[in-house]
């Protein structure tokens, strides 16, 4: 009752004082002529102020000498100096600043158990410092209070996000929402949790949390389940805020019914908002573009496009959105105003066509100096050459990213994205790959019949003691990855487009269709390319080490991920190494179905 009473008349003391009521008398001392010069009068203000500052600061250590112990009088005189050292058109911060730091110094060294004293001290301190200093409390916490240990655990997430440990910031965060459901790194466990598979646990803690108090947290909590939580989490969590009455913004609504697959919902809610239109972002413009292209609303697609690239004049950045549009309405893309973006199309198309030149044309020279030298290439196929490998790679790496965009395609307007991922996006992925790899077949058949069904076959001898340079390449990635689990920072997260491939193919025709594309169709036809047709022309010209490490550098880059591309590269080379073994293409194509088989079956039971 007294620590009360005295904490009351501290506060109107200290309110008195700052707001001139006991020093009003000072006032009549300001004559006509000193307050002509408003300099003079704004002195006389800070030098009250002041002066208050300090007979409220000589009332805290006087009411703490009178309660020797209690701890709160110095974390609320602590508090009270914080906030005018911190307030930066203050003349006499500097002041204030000292004065901060002999109070934090003298609660850490009088009140060292107490927790309200550590967490304060923690909760001042950024970075590297707090992880230093809020580390070693971790074990002195097992007494505390579950609001004090979540306080803590937060406190040291804040610290090791700051210092880019992106794995203890997220450990660190699960821990304080665990604690406290109402803890604002809430997000921050989220996203660990998804990063880590663990989606099911982030969806969990996002239901057990209580609905924030402000709209624009609720907003980002939302948004956060639209990334990165599967299925229609993100919209009960919507309809969770708005049982609770909180308004919620026109593009997060726009983008949770664009994530259920509610694209006409999506596009309805973004046109009744023509207020926010004047303010924005490229993130949410590329929302509207996303979402007129899955609504099939191909005017407002044009309209959006249109707007971008008077905005922006880079006709090559809109090239996916123009070709998306052609195939959505050839007549709508024919706009005169919208023509200038088929230059870049085609301009892209040509890159395409043309860059395995790049690479074939030094070959070509390479292998002519070779010849002049005499020194002779064995090619591994007879009527297999550089043309051909040209043929292959540029039909393979065209097909699969123009069938992409032209089904999928969208802008780039901004660097982060929009943020959604539709909930059947792994089926759409799985049906446009369906169609890549048709169109490749189709492409690729007349360079499959120029190899003969003993070069499809082999005609080498081989050995099953062969097989163990895969096996342990496999193995040695699979210890690698389990290690890494323990560490997600250094780990090997899965290739999203790929596992969407399978979960697609998965949802569509369960596990034998999943086996089908990825341990039949993919594996003959990525053989046909690296290993028939780039490795094949390759190694006329030059030896067959340099032949396999560049094929392989190439089959693992074209899997655009690069935390695989060693293990990529390695059973790249392995393959192009049977390939030579044993004369032919079939082992290799074996060795690759039974790899991605064993994927699946993962990814199956994942």
């Amino acid at each position: 009752m007294r620590v009360g009473i005295l904490k009351a008349c501290i506060l109107a003391a200290a309110t008195a004082l700052l707001t001139g009521h006991a020093a009003a008398s000072d006032v009549a001392s300001l004559s006509p002529e000193k307050i002509r010069a408003p300099e003079q009068a704004v002195e006389f203000v800070v030098a009250r102020q002041k002066s208050s500052y300090q007979q409220v600061l000589d009332l805290y250590r006087r009411t703490e000498s009178e309660n020797p112990g209690d701890v709160s009088f110095r974390l609320a005189q602590c508090k009270f100096i914080q906030r005018f050292a911190w307030t930066e058109d203050l003349e006499w911060a500097d002041v204030a600043g000292k004065d901060l730091d002999a109070c934090r110094t003298s609660l850490g060294k009088d009140y060292t158990a107490d927790p309200e004293a550590a967490l304060y001290l923690l909760e001042q301190r950024f970075g590297a410092e707090a992880v230093a200093y809020g580390e070693p409390l971790v074990a002195h916490s097992t007494n505390w209070s579950t609001a004090q240990r979540a306080r803590l655990h937060a406190a040291l997430s804040r610290g090791y996000a700051a210092v880019k440990n992106d794995t203890r910031a997220g450990q660190e965060a699960v821990l304080a929402v665990q604690l406290d459901p109402a803890n604002d790194r809430l997000i921050d466990a989220m996203r660990y949790l998804a990063r880590t598979g663990r989606t099911r646990d982030a969806g969990k803690m996002l239901a057990a949390a209580p609905v924030a108090k402000a709209p624009w947290q609720e907003a980002q909590r939302i948004n956060t389940a639209a990334e990165v939580l599967p299925g229609t989490q993100a919209n009960d969590e919507l309809h969770r805020a708005q049982r609770a009455g909180l308004k919620i913004d026109a593009y997060t609504t726009a983008r949770v019914l664009q994530h259920a697959g509610d694209s006409a919902g999506a596009e309805m809610v973004l046109a009744a908002d023509t207020a926010s239109r004047k303010f924005e972002s490229p993130q949410n413009r590329q929302l509207r573009l996303e979402v007129a292209f899955d609504a099939g609303d191909a005017k407002a697609a044009a309209d959006i496009i249109r707007e971008q690239y008077e905005k922006t004049g880079k006709a090559t950045q809109l090239a996916y959105a123009y070709a998306h549009l052609l195939g959505l309405s050839p007549a709508l893309a024919a706009r005169a105003d919208l023509l200038p973006l088929a230059a870049g199309l085609l301009g892209t198309a040509a890159f395409f066509l043309a860059a395995p030149g790049l690479l074939l044309f030094p070959v070509h020279y390479r292998g002519t100096v070779r010849q002049r030298k005499g020194k002779v290439c064995a090619p591994l196929f007879a009527r297999i050459g550089l043309r051909h490998a040209w043929w292959g790679l540029a039909v393979f790496s065209t097909v699969l990213y123009f069938v992409t965009i032209f089904r999928m395609g969208t802008a780039a307007l901004s660097p982060t994205g929009s943020g959604v991922v539709r909930i059947d996006a792994s089926s759409r992925i799985a049906i446009s790959h369906l169609w890549a790899l048709f169109f490749s077949g189709l492409g690729l058949a007349a360079v499959g019949r120029l190899l003969t069904l003993r070069e499809w076959i082999g005609s080498g001898r081989w050995k099953l003691a062969w097989m163990l340079l895969p096996v342990a390449a496999y193995s040695i990635y699979r210890l690698l990855y389990l290690l890494a689990r323990h560490n997600v920072q250094q780990g090997f997260p899965s290739n999203s487009w790929t596992v969407s491939l399978a979960h697609g193919a998965l949802a569509l025709g369960g596990i034998a269709l999943a086996l089908f594309v990825l341990s039949v169709l993919v594996p003959v036809i990525e053989e046909l390319v690296f290993r028939g047709c780039l490795l094949g022309g390759l190694s006329r010209h030059i030896s067959f080490g340099w032949a396999n490490i560049v094929q392989a550098a190439i089959f693992a880059g074209m899997h655009e991920d690069k935390r695989y591309f060693i293990y990529l590269f390695v059973m790249g080379l392995i393959a192009g190494w049977l390939t030579r073994k044993t004369k032919g293409l079939s082992i290799p194509i074996l060795l690759h179905a039974i790899n991605n088989a064993i994927f699946v079956f993962g990814v199956a039971a994942a």
